[in-house]
């Protein structure tokens, strides 16, 4: 049995491929050693029919896994862990016994820490209200989903369940916020939205050192300003600068640059995580923290630009964004753009990387837009294939563009056998089943579900690449919008941390988008008493087969 096991700092994604097809096998256990103590991993599913009460959760010896990739949720950061796959057969499901010979060992202990690459870290949010922990939390019925409920929880500093939906993420960035202040450092930030009671205060605690670029959100007349209430309440307490370019862009940025205590400028914090609620709790984002004066000092200085630049875009602006800055950290290169850029030259440059793909594509985007985005690029490449190659291609996009005048082709069987590729679109379980409760897809008004705009390029190979940063990957970002886009390459840690998030949120909503698009008959309800599921698994050419392939090596 070949196992791999990857992490983010806080999830973990375990993949496996036992030798062929084990016969009367009705899944597999999964076995954790968390901080040197053995226990069983639990499952929430049974075998179909199966009583059982509502919620319910067994160990994986008695609720096996049918598949053959899990992601422990329940692993935790700081956490030092180890993995073991064992098949459980038996003649059916009420007799089952583990099967010695075909188990793996233990996976090598890893420890779930943030750092990496050389100086540079990655934190996520566990912001997907879409989820059954989210609806018993909240007492979510069949006519009343709660929202009201999940609203005060985000709008409450301290809360638990707020402060779980933020994650390391929120973790993080507020610990970064207090160090500055109580090290009396200086910190300079260009958002797009700021809506939070608890970030507001950090930046009120910082005072005069806390130099903000606010720029209006994204609003339909002139004048208009979503932070409103947020800069009312810090003018004259941290030094405050407009920027109100919206509605004709959007002043889209989210970075922060933390100075040391010789006010040079040393951490940069950026990614795709609003300063919001929203941002913080209820929308799958990313962010990445970077330990390096130069890279630091390059975000210092479109700070000050854009400070300059006060509610315009000047062509000196344009034509600065349009020379990329190069650093590099030991073995690690980075390369930044800021937008908006002459002739979409940060875009083209994001397209080369995605035609140059040797083995996968992963990604999650936000509303890209119906032409010329980063999304048409990877579905072209999985239609056409350097070679002929097959590509891995996975990823989730946060809008249907179906709905859109200007449609982007999601799925098309005929390449499939070309290329693998699969994009799943926000989904909830709508109405309850036999094993789960109903969900809500998203707050009330709120667009974003899955807000990261990140693509990760052969993130296993030599040559790994990870594109990050504000950017929505189309073209007004490119050419109109204020954002930054950050390019790293060969930092394989990295990029398998970014891999296993994009899994984390494409796993979550791969099903539930499918069952929607599928007859209530042919709908999954539940573990198959046979060993007959391998079969579509390990089928040999099959798409399932090379997805297993690829994340077992």
């Amino acid at each position: 049995m070949k196992v791999k096991v990857y992490h983010n700092g806080d999830d973990v994604f375990i993949a496996w491929k036992p030798n062929g097809i084990i016969k009367d096998c009705r899944g597999f256990a999964l076995y954790r050693k968390r901080n040197g103590v053995e226990e069983v991993v639990s499952t929430w599913v049974g075998f179909v029919g199966q009583s059982h009460t509502d919620g319910e959760r067994r160990a994986s010896t008695n609720w096996p896994i049918q598949k053959y990739q899990w992601t422990d949720y329940m692993a935790a950061p700081g956490d030092k862990v180890q993995y073991r796959v064992v098949p459980m057969i038996g003649p059916d499901k009420d007799n089952l016994a583990v099967d010695a010979t075909n188990a793996s060992g233990w996976t090598p202990e890893i420890t779930l820490d943030y750092e990496f690459a050389s100086k540079i870290s990655a934190y996520f949010n566990r912001g997907i209200v879409a989820a059954q922990w989210v609806s018993r939390r909240l007492g979510v019925t069949p006519t009343n989903l709660k929202s009201k409920e999940l609203e005060k929880v985000i709008d409450t500093p301290g809360d638990p369940m707020r402060e779980f939906l933020m994650g390391p993420l929120g973790s993080r960035l507020f610990e970064l916020l207090k160090k500055a202040a109580d090290d009396k450092l200086e910190i300079y930030a260009a958002l797009y939205e700021l809506h939070d009671k608890q970030l507001e205060a950090a930046l009120k605690k910082l005072g005069q050192r806390a130099h903000v670029v606010l720029a209006n959100g994204s609003v339909k007349k002139k004048g208009d300003d979503q932070n409103e209430d947020a800069r009312t309440f810090l003018a004259g307490k941290i030094d405050l600068h407009d920027r109100m370019i919206s509605p004709n862009a959007l002043g889209h940025n989210k970075f922060l640059v933390v100075c040391d205590k010789q006010k040079k400028p040393r951490w940069v914090w950026t990614g795709s995580q609003n300063w919001t609620r929203t941002g913080l709790c209820t929308q799958a984002n990313n962010s990445v923290l970077i330990d390096d004066k130069s890279i630091a000092g390059e975000y210092k200085k479109q700070w000050d630009l854009l400070q300059a630049a006060g509610n315009s875009t000047p062509k000196t602006l344009k034509t600065s964004n349009s020379t990329p800055r190069d650093r590099q950290i030991g073995s690690t290169k980075t390369r930044i753009w800021f937008t908006p850029t002459v002739g979409q030259v940060d875009l083209d440059e994001a397209k080369s990387i995605i035609e140059g793909a040797k083995d996968a594509i992963l990604f999650l985007m936000f509303n890209p837009g119906p032409k010329d985005t980063l999304l048409n690029k990877i579905i072209d490449t999985a239609r056409n294939g350097p070679n002929g190659s097959k590509l891995y291609i996975h990823g989730a996009v946060n809008q249907d563009p179906s709905t859109k005048t200007n449609n982007v082709e999601l799925f098309d069987e005929a390449n499939w056998e070309r290329a693998d590729y699969n994009v799943v679109l926000p989904a909830a379980i709508d109405e309850p089943t036999e094993w789960f409760i109903r969900e809500m897809k998203k707050l009330p008004k709120a667009q974003a579900m899955v807000h990261s705009k990140v693509v990760v390029v052969d993130p296993f190979g030599g040559k790994s690449i990870v594109i990050t940063g504000s950017h929505n990957l189309g073209p007004k970002a490119s050419k109109t919008n204020d954002e930054n886009l950050l390019i790293i390459k060969n930092a394989p840690g990295l990029a398998a941390a970014y891999a296993t998030n994009i899994m984390a949120v494409y796993n979550q909503y791969r099903w539930r988008f499918r069952r929607q698009t599928q007859p209530a008959a042919k709908r999954w309800k539940g573990l198959q008493d046979d060993d007959k599921w391998q079969k579509g698994y390990l089928k040999p050419g099959s798409r399932s087969l090379r997805e297993i392939d690829f994340w077992v090596g």
